[in-house]
């Protein structure tokens, strides 16, 4: 890998990263329907209820809690990133967007942390900080992960 585009957006105060190619749109924070008859442990998948934007109806996620931070009502000044994973939509709220940015391979350090167990934390040197680098599946609660395994959604 060479470089890769990403987006860069905010939760709290810290800063995240993800691959432009997840990334099907960014919008202001909408409305989310919720679903009437919420499923048995949707809750624990961190299910939020379904945005539809533009005639496309989405599911929105929490991903909040993924990171370890409290949830929060939104915010009108929130943003709405609606991604994709081949076949697969989410949705998920972000508290700002920080930009579009291309990095080389030699910015990105892997850290293994005792803090993650046994994953590999990616995190990306820029100029003012550091930045860490997610996967679409990263923003999945472990639940939502078996789930849609269970279902030959994701591997």
């Amino acid at each position: 890998m060479d470089s890769l585009s990403l987006l860069l957006f905010w939760l709290d105060d810290n800063r995240y990263a993800i691959s432009l190619e997840y990334i099907d749109r960014v919008y202001p924070a909408v409305e989310i329907t919720a679903e009437p008859n919420k499923a048995e442990g949707s809750e624990e998948l961190g299910f939020l209820g379904f945005v539809n934007v533009h005639a496309t109806v989405t599911p929105v996620i929490e991903i909040r809690a993924r990171f370890g931070l409290p949830a929060r009502e939104t915010d009108v000044h929130d943003m709405l990133i609606m991604a994709k994973d081949g076949e697969q939509r989410l949705a998920f709220f972000v508290d700002g967007i920080d930009g579009v940015v291309r990095y080389e391979a030699e910015q990105l350090v892997n850290a293994d942390s005792m803090l993650y167990a046994n994953s590999k934390v990616k995190l990306l040197k820029l100029d003012n900080g550091l930045v860490r680098l997610n996967e679409l599946r990263d923003f999945l609660s472990e639940s939502a992960k078996k789930w849609l395994e269970s279902k030959g959604q994701i591997q």
